[in-house]
């Protein structure tokens, strides 16, 4: 048997001394591994992308409407209360419950900065703030109402008026007369991209980074207020039945979380439950919106929507992430087939290629046979050389696939409209899509190899140093 180092040697001056011949046979695998680590990147990348603003790691309980109820023709929707909550938090799979509960009854908001102001009606939802447990900047989501009851503490009065003066951090009701902390608050990031992109610069208003540098640059919290007048609203006549007259608080904006919900601002649960019994009564305070199911398991989606559907006649929100992952999974199958039937056909070419070598070689090879090398020496030797095409051929198509993603992203963005979430690049090349093309090039190159390799090494030596 050849020595390792003998047989690397062989190798590479066969290589040099057979350029056109490596060239030759190298190209189709080049376009192919190419074609492959180029597509395979942008589908990740682009997956990434679409499931930042469309997460599928969570799924949404909701209750389906029922038209037509009774003499008025009037909807009638199943309850979503904590029984609900328990029955979904007890089935098997289930790893966390989290129910939501939107503001229930109209409220006008008002964000004030500097000169410019901001006026809408408000859609919101609470959420528990231990749902929230290990994200970044959420250590003020808290609800300070209820804790200041639980010490027992009644709230403060504010100053006498026009100032009504307050703690720091607080806000006077002027309906009841007390102080209360500042409600507070967070965005989705989906909000603040179409706040960018559709709304900011058509006005002529900032625009928002990074929200800490927006914060920052405001002068901090104290600028980043959002007044709501609960009960309230831009519509006429639609506040005639709330059980509460309106009244004023101000939230602060803490920052940006994805778990917020994705066009509103979301609160601390506890605020909405007491808003919505003042003003709907006790029915609406123990009504949520909706309940976020995190399951152990993403396989899991399918048997647990079933089970919700059929055993509690409820249904999971429509996602429009996973439509979108199952789009461009298959778009990215359909490039990945054409990339391996490629390399397949180049492959097919390396071992037509390496059969013309070796009746090309019959008497290289018979002399190698003659002085001492095995059949295995001059298999090894070919297969070897097929090697050698399939690394080189891969790191080609690599370094061809990163520098046509790295134009793709220069070129591509200018044509196109700026987006929400937009990254930097739309190209994810992680580490096992490199290696697992550069492996498919070897390998596939070997098997072109095998057949050839297998004929020369039963070449027998008289044969082979007969004069053709």
């Amino acid at each position: 048997m050849m020595p390792a180092g003998k047989l690397v040697r062989l190798v590479g001056r066969n290589a040099v001394r057979n350029r056109r011949h490596f060239i030759l046979s190298g190209f189709g695998i080049v376009v192919g591994i190419a074609s492959f680590v180029f597509f395979l990147g942008l589908s990740m990348g682009v997956r990434s992308w679409v499931l930042e603003m469309f997460p599928i790691d969570r799924v949404e309980v909701i209750a389906p409407r029922t038209a037509l109820v009774g003499a008025l023709g009037i909807e009638a929707q199943k309850k979503l209360d904590d029984g609900i909550v328990e029955q979904i938090r007890k089935h098997d799979g289930v790893a966390e419950v989290v129910p939501r509960m939107a503001i229930a009854f109209p409220a006008l908001g008002v964000w004030w900065y500097q000169d410019t102001k901001l006026k809408f009606d408000v859609v919101g939802d609470g959420i528990d703030p231990a749902y929230l447990k290990g994200d970044k900047n959420v250590e003020l989501f808290r609800d300070f109402e209820a804790e200041r009851e639980a010490r027992g503490e009644a709230p403060p009065t504010c100053g006498p008026a026009p100032k009504f003066r307050c703690p720091e951090l607080h806000f006077c009701d002027t309906r009841r007369m007390t102080c209360h902390h500042r409600i507070p608050m967070l965005v989705s990031r989906k909000l603040v991209e179409i706040y960018n992109t559709q709304f900011a610069k058509s006005r002529g208003l900032p625009v928002i980074g990074a929200m800490e540098e927006f914060i920052v640059q405001r002068g901090g919290l104290s600028k980043m207020r959002l007044y709501m007048d609960l009960g309230a609203t831009m519509i006429e006549a639609t506040t005639t039945s709330l059980k509460a007259p309106p009244r004023q608080i101000e939230g602060v904006l803490l920052g940006i979380n994805d778990k917020a919900i994705p066009i509103g601002v979301t609160v601390p649960i506890g605020y909405v439950k007491r808003w919505n019994q003042e003003y709907l009564g006790e029915e609406a305070a123990t009504t949520y919106s909706s309940i976020v199911v995190r399951l152990t398991d993403k396989d899991d989606v399918g048997p647990f929507a079933a089970w919700i559907e059929k055993d509690l006649d409820l249904r999971l929100q429509d996602s429009d992430g996973k439509q979108f992952a199952l789009v461009i999974f298959v778009v990215t199958i359909f490039f990945l087939l054409i990339s391996l039937i490629i390399v397949t056909i180049s492959a097919i070419n390396i071992a037509h290629n390496f059969f013309m070598q070796v009746s090309e070689r019959r008497r290289e090879i018979g002399l190698m046979r003659a002085v001492g090398a095995t059949k295995s020496d001059i298999r090894a030797i070919i297969l070897g050389e097929a090697a050698l095409i399939g690394l080189v051929s891969g790191l080609a198509g690599l370094g061809i696939a990163l520098l046509a993603g790295l134009g793709f992203d220069l070129v591509v963005p200018q044509f196109l409209p700026e987006l929400p979430f937009q990254p930097d690049s739309l190209f994810n090349f992680y580490w096992w899509i490199l290696a697992g093309g550069l492996a498919f090039s070897v390998v596939f190159c070997i098997l072109g190899g095998f057949m050839p390799a297998h004929k020369a090494a039963q070449m027998a030596p008289a044969q082979a140093l007969v004069q053709q």
